[in-house]
């Protein structure tokens, strides 16, 4: 099949697809998006403001943040208890760590200063660069966050208080519970419904697949269903081309960085590689929409 035809699934809602899609305009790909999870609010909300209240009260020295949603999830609980996550985190004085580059433009939209961005983004990269102490650090995570930050973080002498602050459930998750994430501007891709993933199967189409976290990896497994489709997948990180990898599907490439510019090298690394693509069920012709 010609490169210029072969299209690029990104796994993301549509609006949140938008830099990335127009990255991979830049290099000549055609994208779609295909939502396959959603973020919702925890089931105890509570346990997430009685934390913001420890940290408005200064019991933690460091909040320590993983991804765009968390600050959306921790946005929405702090605007319930009349406040803002900035006053929260002003009034504690707690330092903040973010655990990469979008995740501190997020914080900083929010009016939180940011203290500390590792250059490696990943959890890896941020306990190279975090400092040992012994006082108490708080990490809001997503339910499906691996533990490695945690264990990280304790190895290094701190006392950790990991809090489930949103969780991730099949597309679309209910909208009064629905951490909407970063909208991004500019036009979006086109949305994808996840049983046209058949017709491409049927007419010999091979998508190139990003994946954009380990999450994704398992719906895009669970949601497979008769049939056959031969994908490329393309890892968004490390951690999910473990997930990848742990499905028996070899990552085509894994983006160095996940930003746009990052992904769309890495699915143009991959599609000029030739990489093998992983025949793997597709969904039948009438499967779910996503």
């Amino acid at each position: 099949m010609a490169r210029d035809r072969q299209p690029v699934l990104v796994l993301r809602h549509p609006e949140r697809a938008v830099r990335i899609a127009e990255a991979l305009g830049a290099v000549g790909l055609a994208s779609f998006a295909l939502p396959l999870t959603d973020s919702e609010l925890p089931a105890d909300v509570d346990a997430v403001g009685a934390e913001l209240h420890l940290l408005g009260s200064g019991r933690y020295r460091w909040l320590t943040v993983t991804s765009a949603n968390t600050v959306k999830a921790l946005g929405m609980v702090a605007a319930s208890q009349g406040t803002s996550l900035a006053r929260i985190v002003s009034a504690g004085g707690a330092r903040v760590a973010a655990v990469g580059s979008a995740t501190a433009r997020s914080l900083a939209e929010a009016g939180v200063a940011v203290d500390l961005v590792p250059q490696d983004a990943s959890s890896a990269g941020l306990l190279a660069e975090f400092p040992r102490g012994g006082d108490a650090v708080l990490l809001p995570q997503a339910d499906l966050a691996p533990d490695d930050l945690r264990a990280g973080l304790a190895a290094l002498g701190w006392a950790v208080q990991r809090v489930e602050a949103y969780r991730t459930v099949p597309y679309p998750a209910e909208p009064e519970r629905r951490v909407a994430g970063v909208v991004e501007q500019g036009t979006p891709p086109p949305l994808i419904a996840l049983r046209e993933l058949a017709t491409m199967a049927a007419d010999g189409v091979q998508p190139a697949i990003v994946f954009t976290a380990p999450s994704t990896v398992r719906q895009f497994h669970e949601k497979l269903g008769e049939g056959s489709l031969a994908f490329l997948p393309v890892a968004i990180g490390r951690a999910t081309a473990t997930a990848l990898r742990e499905q028996g599907w070899e990552p085509g490439a894994t983006a160095a960085d996940p930003t746009p510019l990052g992904i769309a090298r890495a699915v143009d690394e991959a599609l000029s590689r030739g990489s093998a693509v992983t025949r793997v069920p597709a969904p039948p012709l009438n499967g779910d929409q996503p």
